[in-house]
């Protein structure tokens, strides 16, 4: 299992507005000190802006700041509002008929360890990162 860039990157944004929860930053203070790309990360702070993680003031002085509860939220959370709570493997998508699914020795497997995961992932709130 491979954690996308957008996921890393949002962490990345949060944990950068951790240090500082009350000052807005702008997202191109932003980028340039985690030396992230600008356009993508806009696309990961309009995400966390529209989940509550994150609130935005535009204009001259504006900028990203945390929400009051960005804490509770979960890894998880973070990975539901980015998008990217994808399974584990292929036969474990809604809807996914396999062929070979009669006689599957290794699905209860992955659904353990998808489980498992997931769990570990709710458990862990930001703030605590």
């Amino acid at each position: 299992m491979t954690v996308s860039k957008r996921t890393e990157y949002g962490l990345a944004f949060l944990l950068f507005l951790s240090k500082d929860r009350e000052e807005l930053v702008s997202l191109r203070q932003m980028a340039k000190s985690l030396v992230l790309p600008y356009r993508f990360l806009g696309q990961i702070a309009t995400s966390l802006s529209q989940a509550g993680m994150v609130e935005s003031k535009e204009g001259k002085n504006g900028g990203y700041r945390l929400s009051e509860n960005w804490g509770e939220k979960s890894v998880f959370d973070l990975i539901v509002a980015l998008g990217e709570d994808k399974r584990l493997v292929t036969c474990l998508e809604d809807g996914v008929e396999c062929e070979r699914a009669e006689g599957c020795k290794i699905k209860r497997v992955w659904q353990r360890a998808e489980k498992a995961l997931q769990d570990e992932l709710k458990r862990t709130k930001l703030k605590n990162l």
